[in-house]
């Protein structure tokens, strides 16, 4: 058996010399480096100049407190449209609905909240449009190049790509 101060200085220097291993590397051998890569991703610049697709954008508020919103859109008839009505600074939906442009125009049923009449305040309304099967019809995929031909404020790429039509604002009703 080896005395403490044997044994202490033998277990240093065997933490030594798996450092200087640890440090060196194994093998020896030299790494290939792999050449770096980008994913290819739809070009958005571009998307949003050009003549705005809502114009003439109104919300307003009914005599029983339901709040209606209606405007202009340089879309095909057939388009579907989503309404939502969220708090200031966006959050949960407080209100939403579907509308159709019919005449380059669209207009919402009555919007009401989950107990009645949402109060009078601040809101963001947010008009949104996805150009995908799901969501339009085959003749306004096919009158709008599934999307591709939009052009103007509010014309982005969805997280899937997809063409897409945002549009928010912060009124006070």
């Amino acid at each position: 058996m080896l005395p403490p101060r044997a044994l202490a200085v033998r277990s240093r220097l065997a933490a030594l010399a798996c450092a200087a291993l640890l440090i060196a590397g194994c093998g020896g051998g030299t790494r290939q480096s792999q050449e770096l890569t980008f994913e290819t991703l739809p070009d958005t610049l571009g998307l949003s100049e050009g003549e705005p697709i809502v114009d003439d954008f109104e919300v307003s508020r009914m005599d029983n407190g339901a709040l209606r919103v209606e405007g202009a859109a340089d879309l095909p008839d057939g388009t579907r449209l989503q309404i939502a009505i969220r708090p200031p600074g966006g959050g949960a939906s407080l209100a939403m609905t579907h509308a159709l442009v019919e005449g380059r125009r669209f207009a919402t049923a009555p919007l009401l909240g989950d107990h009645g009449a949402l109060p009078r305040a601040g809101y963001r309304v947010e008009v949104t449009a996805r150009f995908t099967p799901e969501w339009q019809s085959p003749e306004v995929l096919r009158a709008t190049v599934s999307g591709q031909s939009l052009r103007g404020p509010g014309v982005t790429r969805a997280r899937d790509g997809a063409p897409s039509f945002y549009l928010s604002e912060e009124v006070d009703l």
